[in-house]
């Protein structure tokens, strides 16, 4: 069943529906039209019980899958990190990339922004290819 197209009731659900429609309008009794109303109401709740049952239930099969999906892709996704020559942290060494390129970027912006300064007060990095666990 497509997600796209709308939810269409049964022919069968279509005349049960026609032919109460018809009892409700031809009835004249204000008890019976109260108890159809109960039940109706009753059954409402049950229906919507079931609508968001299967759709919590969805939705965690969905995460299940995903999470089983990206254990797959993680095992063989390369994950970087930029870290530097004294082995001191900051801002750049506490970010992770998902690729060498990315990494590179970063730095390439950090040299050009500091390109005027003294050469004894830079800092040098390195990217390195580090596996999930380690990230």
């Amino acid at each position: 069943m497509s997600s796209e197209k709308p939810i269409e009731p049964s022919a069968e659900i279509q005349f049960q529906t026609e032919k109460l429609t018809r009892t409700i309008q031809e009835c004249n009794d204000i008890e019976t039209l109260r108890e159809i109303a109960i039940e109706l109401l009753q059954l409402h709740e049950k229906k919507s019980a079931i609508a968001q049952w299967a759709t919590i239930r969805g939705a965690e099969a969905e995460c299940r899958a995903l999470i089983a999906e990206s254990d797959k892709v993680g095992s063989v996704c390369k994950i970087f990190k930029i870290i530097r020559s004294d082995g001191n942290s900051d801002e750049l060494t506490a970010k992770i990339f998902s690729s060498y390129d990315e990494a590179h970027i970063v730095l390439e912006r950090y040299y050009t922004d500091i390109s005027g300064s003294d050469e004894d007060e830079r800092e040098y990095y390195e990217i390195i290819e580090v596996n999930r666990q380690g990230a």
